[in-house]
């Protein structure tokens, strides 16, 4: 990484820090009531919840795209299995189609 895009990189993370200790700052002595069905939450600051909600979403974000990111790299694993055995074919001609089938799993 450069020097330049490092500088930028701080800079831009410094501001950001900035500006969410300005949002709770000025916003410190505002309180909200949060309904949640059954029961009510009273006297929330309301940085805490907005960052809270901000973090709970990311973390929710991630528990959902989890099981895709795993199925993605299981299917890159398979793709990578044939490829090599595509390529080990190449270099031996004399390997029968069904034992590359085998090899990979895959049923005819």
């Amino acid at each position: 990484m450069k020097w330049r895009e490092l500088t930028f990189k701080v800079i831009g993370g410094a501001l950001i820090v900035a500006l969410l200790a300005w949002f709770a700052y000025a916003n410190s002595d505002q309180s909200v009531d949060i309904k949640l069905g059954l029961f009510t939450l009273r006297g929330i600051s309301l940085p805490v919840l907005v960052y809270g909600s901000v973090v709970l979403g990311m973390l929710l974000m991630i528990a959902v795209g989890l099981r895709n990111d795993v199925r993605t790299r299981q299917a890159l694993d398979r793709y990578d299995k044939i490829a090599a055995d595509v390529l080990q074919d190449i270099d031996d001609p004399g390997r029968e189609k069904e034992e590359v089938l085998e090899e990979t799993g895959e049923v005819p």
